[in-house]
């Protein structure tokens, strides 16, 4: 064989891979099925230049949450053994980074930070979150799986070991990011009106002026733009409306809005505008109808993970037309106090609880995740509870239950008391 004909055969051999693996990656559509509807817990592996990286990353945590500096550390990060070169990797969360013991915090993976267009399955950035707050692993995969199943928009959520340097840093729940591919995804357009609610996003009216709204308000196009539009729907919720030809219909999607409020009464998850935190959600305006979209995430405070209000008792009876009255929230006062918007919501929490929402199919879907993560909650040497909790609280609570914020109910026992309330409370 010729030289020329045996380096020819060569490049042939080693670059047939990369273009499989190019066109294997438009096969799926370039919009992560490979990653969320596989049955399969996925490895990650990340590794740094550095020896020791978690000095850089808290440092650039801290700067991120004090001056707003974004910033990330370059990694190359391993998939299901796909290869991935120069990605950001950065610390991301509030609790889950301040009150989780050890180095395993949540973590962003942003595939195009330095090489631009390079995604993973068509996702850009996955974020890989440490269940904290939660022994069983599976309160934010349920709850959000739920939603998805009643066709709302919520990120999509899944499973990944996640390796840093080689050392195995444990169980992660691996979840999409709210970003223009989910926008395109989800409503088929991205170019609306975009914005983040940050801490204090009460939809609370502070005035005319854009700079009133910007610190509690991130605009995800890094612009003015759409500001005027999200004020416009803040002075029809507080009654500042006069001079505004639309109303709130024309708006808002209040349809999906209320159901996504519903679930989220239903399964108790205190991390929410509804219930107890003025923030966790998306508004975007989405240009095909004209409408703000209610887009929610964050489920790990799912069946009362934690609350500094509710003890056991209080959380399993929640009302579902519950308002936290210490804190301003104008949109529930001003969906719960309409009769049509009220009938609504009523009506689908009572379907809920005669389908869906039910003992059998929620403790089957428990049971089906438990068998599928067990071993690698086992295996997982940095995670914030035991074997034993987490075996335990799967059924049962931990903690003192007659103590706000002092416990953390089990799955199944809260499930059977909270459809059990609301069902006497039906009938009545």
């Amino acid at each position: 064989m010729s030289k020329l004909l045996q380096f020819i055969l060569l490049v042939v051999l080693y670059t047939t891979p990369m273009f499989a693996q190019e066109a294997s990656e438009k096969k799926d559509s370039l919009n992560g099925e490979r990653i969320f509807v596989v049955d399969l817990i996925h490895e990650v592996r990340i590794r740094f230049l550095q020896c020791d990286p978690w000095d850089s990353l808290f440092l650039m945590k801290k700067e991120r949450d004090s001056l707003e500096i974004k910033k990330y550390m370059q990694a190359n990060v391993e998939v299901d053994g796909i290869k991935y070169y120069s990605c950001g990797v950065r610390i991301k969360g509030e609790s889950s980074f301040e009150y989780y013991p050890g180095k395993k915090k949540s973590l962003k993976i942003n595939f195009g930070k330095f090489i631009k267009k390079q995604k993973l399955n068509g996702l850009k950035t996955i974020n890989l979150n440490n269940a904290f707050r939660d022994p069983t692993f599976i309160r934010e995969k349920l709850y959000l799986d739920f939603m998805r199943k009643e066709g709302l928009p919520v990120p999509r959520c899944t499973y990944a070991n996640v390796y840093v340097n080689g050392e195995r840093l444990g169980l992660y729940a691996l979840v999409e990011e709210i970003n223009k591919d989910f926008l395109k995804r989800n409503f088929q357009n991205k170019k609306g009106a975009f914005f983040k609610g940050e801490p204090k996003a009460t939809l609370a009216f502070l005035g005319d002026h854009v700079i009133d709204y910007q610190n509690n308000y991130r605009n995800k196009k890094d612009s003015i733009e759409g500001f005027s539009e999200l004020i416009d729907l803040i002075k029809i919720v507080n009654g500042k409306d006069a001079g505004i030809l639309s109303s709130f219909n024309d708006l808002f999607n209040i349809e999906d809005c209320l159901k996504v409020f519903a679930i989220t009464n239903l399964f108790v998850n205190v991390d929410a505008y509804n219930i107890h935190y003025r923030h966790n959600y998306y508004l975007y305006k989405n240009i095909e109808t004209g409408k703000f979209e209610w887009i929610p995430y964050d489920g790990n405070y799912a069946f009362c993970a934690f609350s500094p209000e509710f003890n056991l008792k209080e959380a399993q009876q929640l009302d579902i037309f519950y308002q936290y009255e210490k804190k301003n929230s104008p949109l529930m006062k001003y969906i719960f106090s309409n009769p049509e918007y009220r009938k609504y919501y009523f009506d689908y929490i009572n379907d809920l609880l005669d389908g869906k929402f039910s003992k059998m199919t929620l403790s089957d879907e428990i049971d089906n995740i438990v068998m599928r993560i067990r071993p690698s909650v086992y295996y997982d040497t940095h995670k914030m509870y035991s074997n034993e909790d987490f075996e335990k609280n799967i059924n049962e609570s931990i903690g003192n239950i007659r103590d706000a914020g002092a416990f953390i109910p089990g799955l199944k026992s809260f499930l059977d008391k909270r459809i059990e309330f609301l069902k006497k409370e039906f009938k009545k």
